[in-house]
């Protein structure tokens, strides 16, 4: 690159190098906010439901058609898309996407029936599903080694925040501007956030090596990443890890060697999307099935909420100390059991015990969902590995919502609750199957390296 006399290293020897900066937190940041936009922009159609019926003459139950349109093009998008990221760019990948997502809200504005409403949120979910995997393969990638899954956790909690943010615009802006009013935070935040994507959110390194190691942009983001006045240093890729050909990616997923632990890795990623999809009821089960007011109601999700983002936040670090084969399964195993202690706790004061403890270590296994799977693929793919965990999850989240039906067939909210533990304690088992497997991330130091 810039000092031929110097011995080249390697990539993941250089960014494990560095010592945490501000180069580091800009990113981090960016991608959590992001995610936070994100996670706003996918759910506002539950959130402003009621308005929304009653605006076109049409009854709550019709708006399931957008619901199921969004959710198809999700499906479509996230086996879709990332592989666009890890061909090409994930910032220019970004850049297309969060302009979809504004340009479909701002079309919404004009719509005033159900049908092209409809359309225009298959194309949000097509240009949004995929935003997640994108972040997070960006925030692990950039992250030093021992902070890789704290990275991809943290950008993961954003999606929290985003659903913060509803319950704010819920609570502020319904009321006097309507439900067009949830629209024009869809379309301004993304609106604010594409020139700084544009002009700070840099392709990760390692990407940019594993495509083409003479990128001539590749010493400008080297010099951006060090201390100011740092001599210049010769990068190499790592062996094996350059080229980008589509077949060449695809066996990285699911070639010889790969395809069991990809198959699990999409078991523990159902598991999670199951509980979170039937999961959508749980509000209905403490309003019919356990009793409780509406206020108390109100309480549970807010508990949920809080104690999920700590979960968030907390899980990548015991990942980064303890390695994923200890952290999941247990994760996962926690939220099992208090799952199924709401239902045996309900109604009194324990039950909001289980519910904060669940939500800490179901949030958190959601959230080290994506960590693994960036853990589980090299660079080259690994956009495409995280985006196609998420596909496999949503094509199972199509068919939870049928745990509606056992929601109104009398069943008490022990069995109700039990039933939903069992995908969690499934993600436990899965995941522990996955971390014992040889080649699995193993090393008690985040690594994404592996053989």
């Amino acid at each position: 690159m810039t000092d031929t006399d110097q011995q080249p290293i390697e990539v993941d020897t250089f960014l494990d190098g560095l010592k945490l900066n501000r180069f580091h937190v800009i990113v981090l940041v960016l991608c959590t906010v992001l995610a936070a936009i994100d996670g706003y922009e996918l759910y506002v159609v539950g959130w402003i439901l009621p308005l929304l019926a009653e605006d076109f003459g049409v009854p709550r139950s019709d708006i399931t058609s957008a619901m199921i349109a969004q959710q198809v093009g999700m499906l479509i998008g996230a086996f879709l898309i990332p592989p666009l990221a890890d061909r090409f760019s994930r910032p220019r990948v970004l850049l297309l996407c969060y302009t979809g997502m504004m340009l479909s809200a701002l079309a919404i504005l004009q719509t005033t029936s159900l049908v092209p409403f409809a359309i225009f949120r298959f194309l949000a979910g097509l240009c949004g599903t995929a935003m997640i995997p994108i972040l997070v393969t960006l925030a692990s990638e950039t992250a030093p080694r021992h902070l890789r899954s704290t990275f991809s956790t943290i950008t993961v909690s954003g999606t929290m925040l985003g659903a913060l943010l509803g319950a704010g615009m819920q609570a502020f802006v319904l009321e006097p501007y309507g439900w067009q009013g949830a629209f024009w935070i869809a379309v301004l935040m993304p609106a604010i956030m594409l020139p700084l994507i544009w002009w700070f959110l840099p392709e990760s390194l390692r990407s940019m090596m594993t495509r083409n190691p003479d990128d001539p942009k590749i010493p400008a983001l080297v010099a951006r990443m060090r201390p100011a006045g740092a001599p210049p240093i010769t990068l190499k890729a790592e062996a094996g890890e350059t080229g980008d050909k589509t077949r060449g990616n695809i066996i990285e997923i699911l070639g010889r060697g790969q395809l069991a632990k990809t198959l699990l890795m999409w078991a523990v990623a159902i598991s999670s999307f199951v509980f979170i999809t039937a999961g959508v009821w749980k509000s209905t089960i403490f309003k019919d099935v356990v009793g409780l007011n509406w206020q108390e109601v109100a309480a549970i999700n807010a508990t949920n909420t809080i104690a999920g983002f700590f979960g968030m936040l907390l899980i990548g670090g015991f990942i980064d100390k303890l390695g994923f084969r200890l952290v999941m399964p247990l994760t996962f195993g926690i939220a099992a059991v208090s799952a199924a202690m709401i239902g045996v706790l309900a109604p009194g004061y324990g039950m909001f015990v289980a519910v904060a403890v669940m939500a800490v270590f179901q949030h958190g296994g959601q959230a080290g969902v994506a960590a693994m799977a960036a853990a589980l693929y090299p660079p080259k793919v690994r956009a495409t590995g995280v985006g196609w965990a998420y596909g496999a999850g949503r094509i199972a989240s199509i068919f939870a919502p049928m745990y509606g039906y056992i929601v109104t067939s009398g069943m008490g909210p022990v069995g109700l609750f039990m039933l939903l533990a069992v995908p969690l304690a499934s993600g436990a088992v899965f995941s522990f199957w996955l971390m014992s497997m040889k080649g699995a991330p193993t090393i008690t130091r985040a690594s994404l390296k592996h053989g």
